[in-house]
């Protein structure tokens, strides 16, 4: 590792990539192609849009501690990708029962977390978000009174 490299225990880092396993192989797999995380027999699986299933060295605390805000913890066992969630459904007692590809049938999330599941489902993964300028309001509308057009927002990435 170069110099300037160097990682400080302190920092915080967002996954970029997960290393997987395969039999005795090691795969690098990019984190959006992960659909969820789930833990089973005490072992932390990952499912990728193809179906795949791999087991990873990560417990789930760790992945939801450094994942991107694009996956959520519905429960104890599962962690679950923003654009895995085709629908989901009240069950009894006002939890949410989530319809994910290549599902599974844990994916319930209790009554205590539905307001923060809403939010995040509404407003999507900060990581991919972008701002507007304050004068956005005024920006949208063309000016009638003064009549004059008012061109649109310029919309600034965060990335």
């Amino acid at each position: 590792m170069r110099p300037d490299c160097s990682i400080e225990e302190s920092e915080s880092f967002i996954l970029k990539n997960i290393i997987v396993s395969k039999g005795f192989q090691q795969l690098i797999i990019p984190i959006q192609e992960i659909l969820y995380f789930f833990y089973e027999n005490k072992s932390v699986f990952a499912v990728t849009a193809e179906n795949h299933i791999f087991h990873c060295e990560m417990g789930l605390s760790e992945i939801e501690k450094s994942s991107c805000s694009s996956f959520f913890r519905i429960n104890r066992q599962m962690i679950v990708n923003y654009s895995a969630i085709q629908s989901f459904s009240y069950v009894e007692n006002n939890k949410i029962k989530l319809s994910v590809l290549h599902g599974r049938d844990n994916a319930i999330l209790g009554k205590n977390r539905v307001a923060e599941f809403k939010k995040w489902i509404m407003f999507g993964c900060s990581c991919m978000k972008t701002t507007v300028k304050a004068d956005f309001y005024s920006a949208i509308a063309p000016d009638k009174r003064m009549g004059k057009q008012v061109s649109a927002p310029k919309i600034i990435s965060l990335k």
